[in-house]
Order: C-alpha cells, then sequence, then structure tokens
C-alpha cells in the first residue's frame, strides 16, 4: 500500500484542469492552429498542452513510488540556498533578457542552473544542454508557433 496519494491527486487535478482549459480556448476564443501566424488561440492551447504533459509527469510519479516531503521537516540550509539562487537568477535572467536577448541569455542562465543548482560536473552536459535547450525552445517558437522571441537591446 502506498503512503501518500499526493500525486495522484495533483496529478489527476492537473490533467482535469488542462482538459478544461483546452475545452474552454476552442469554444471561447475565435481563431485557429494551423495558420502563418499566431493567433489568440495559439498560446493558451501551448499552455493547455504543457499543462496536461506536467499532469501526465505526475502521475508518473505516483506510480514510480514518488512520496512528498514530510511537512514536518523544515527546509534545509543548502534548500534555502538554492531558492534564493533561482530567485537571484530568475531576477538576473529578466535583466539579460532586456539586454541581450534570448539567444544570449538563455545558454548562459541553463548552464548556471546545470552547473551549480543541480551541481552537474560533466563539462559535455554542462555545454550541450543549454545550447540543445535554447535551440529546442527557439524551433518550437519560431518556426512551429511562428512568434517573437525577445531580442535585446544591445545584440
Amino acid at each position: 500500500m502506498r503512503e501518500s496519494k499526493f500525486y495522484l491527486f495533483l496529478g489527476l487535478g492537473v490533467l482535469a484542469f488542462s482538459i478544461i482549459w483546452i475545452t474552454l480556448v476552442f469554444f471561447q476564443i475565435e481563431g485557429d492552429l494551423g495558420g502563418y501566424a499566431n493567433t489568440p488561440r495559439t498560446i493558451p492551447f501551448f499552455l493547455g498542452i504543457c499543462m496536461s504533459i506536467l499532469g501526465l509527469v505526475f502521475l508518473y510519479q505516483y506510480k514510480v513510488g514518488y512520496v512528498p516531503k514530510n511537512k514536518a521537516n523544515p527546509l534545509q540550509k543548502n534548500e534555502i540556498r538554492n531558492i534564493i539562487f533561482c530567485l537571484i537568477l530568475f531576477v538576473s535572467y529578466s535583466y539579460l533578457l532586456k539586454y541581450f536577448g534570448f539567444l544570449i541569455s538563455t545558454p548562459i542562465i541553463v548552464f548556471f542552473i546545470t552547473r551549480f543548482l543541480l551541481g552537474e560536473k560533466n563539462w559535455k552536459l554542462n555545454y550541450l544542454f543549454p545550447v540543445t535547450i535554447t535551440g529546442l525552445i527557439y524551433f518550437i517558437f519560431i518556426v512551429l508557433l511562428k512568434s517573437s522571441l525577445p531580442r535585446g537591446e544591445i545584440f
């Protein structure tokens, strides 16, 4: 018997919300998904798909037996350090986006996340993962969604 059904209920809740979200997108927002440029329906539909994937991830975590942290244990020092590091990183990312744009600032931030937050020591992963993630996001937004990404003031 499993100790906790937290991820089961969380996954089902997120999945139900995403299905309702996608349904409302199609019935409440005018537009199309196959056109050349973005329509008002494109980004909300994409977010609904992302929420569906997140719900499936939570259901998978339940299936493999993940258990949420015990609420009685307070945050550890390294967790507080990671939270502060993330806040500083995301604020600096917003400024980097403003001045250098998406293609320069995103690999830098993803590198810092993999190297210092996740503690990855493999240099191949530290350099290839940020470039791959940036390329994948660029492909999704520019090619598939025909959208634009932030361009910096300097570059």
